[in-house]
């Protein structure tokens, strides 16, 4: 009898036991979850972030056999110990994903199939109207004049394009002293009237370029504005709470003039990261054999394109841009 209560009283202890054990692992399971949904949410500040995933993948012990913790975790957080790079946050993800796209390498500039048949259904060329310059320094011109931006925030259904930006770039310049002139030939026109191809808009600038060069022989720059044609979260940064439509510098490596040309670009990009972090992708070098006199460098040694912003871009990102840009470009002039 003795017995049989024995072996009651040592299987009531053994069960009570078996449940406490299994309290406790839940107990481990939930602080674990809770540590690591608190880490995942205050993993904001966290700045080397390769570095992080590559010690997180490193520290994975492939001889553990906590299968209990382990599934535990992956059912209750989602989170997975055989692929550890679940522990970052999908904001954390993002960020290194967004990092990636500074490689100027990696993406270069986006084609557009730039149309103007296409364009002239949502924007329109815009006649210039600023004030005759004397000695221009600098002129502004665009191969691609119609190249759109979002008209998001706009009452009106025609999306502003890169020949506005360009015309508000001038002015601004013009107010910083710093003499500037803007090519306001309607390119399109230009080709129908002289019978050249429609897709000939290098070759038209080129023209207008050697005009210039002879008209105005104290113009020392000349810079050609286009739109890139990459998604927003690639040509958006935002600086000091204000977001801006990121530039890119494009270097033709196949004319006489390109390592004139990659110098200027060099110190622009160098003040633009000095005062603006972030605003520049950099200076895109592409070797253009079969493309129109790279871009036109040929012609000068101070003849530069740049990229503003993307397609999704507003207005009012393109106008933070432009300020910047004038000030960077006034900064390079100055010699400041």
């Amino acid at each position: 009898m003795k017995k049989i209560r024995l072996k009651k009283s040592r299987k009531r202890r053994l069960n009570y036991a078996i449940i406490k054990f299994f309290f406790f692992v839940i107990i481990i399971i939930i602080s674990i979850v809770l540590t690591i949904k608190y880490l995942i949410n205050n993993s904001k500040n966290i700045t080397k972030d390769e570095y992080l995933t590559y010690l997180l993948n490193k520290s994975y012990d492939k001889s553990s056999d906590n299968f209990i913790i382990k599934e535990g975790i992956k059912l209750f957080s989602g989170i997975d110990l055989k692929k550890p790079e679940t522990l970052i946050s999908n904001k954390l993800k993002l960020a290194l994903r967004d990092k990636s796209y500074d490689s100027v390498e990696d993406l270069g500039a986006g084609e557009d199939n730039y149309s103007t048949d296409i364009y002239d259904k949502v924007t329109s060329f815009i006649e210039n109207n600023q004030k005759q310059i004397q000695n221009p320094i600098l002129y502004l011109y665009n191969s691609h004049q119609l190249e759109t931006y979002s008209n998001e925030g706009l009452d009106s259904d025609i999306s502003p394009n890169v020949l506005m930006v360009t015309y508000l770039l001038s002015e601004k310049l013009n107010k910083n002293k710093i003499p500037t002139i803007v090519e306001d030939t309607n390119i399109s026109e230009f080709n129908k009237i002289s019978n050249l191809p429609s897709d000939s808009f290098y070759t038209s600038t080129r023209i207008f370029l050697k005009n210039t060069m002879n008209k105005y022989p104290t113009v020392k720059y000349f810079i050609d504005l286009h739109r890139d044609s990459v998604n927003r979260n690639i040509s958006t940064r935002n600086i000091n709470n204000k977001n801006y439509a990121r530039i890119l510098f494009v270097l033709g490596t196949t004319n006489k003039n390109h390592k004139e040309n990659e110098s200027i670009m060099e110190k622009l990009n160098t003040i633009a990261g000095k005062y603006y972090p972030g605003l520049s992708r950099g200076i895109y070098k592409r070797q253009t054999p079969n493309w129109p006199d790279s871009y036109n460098q040929d012609l000068n040694k101070g003849v530069l394109l740049i990229e503003v912003g993307g397609k999704e871009n507003t207005l009012d990102e393109i106008s933070n841009t432009i300020d910047a840009l004038c000030d960077i470009i006034t900064k390079y002039i100055e010699g400041i």
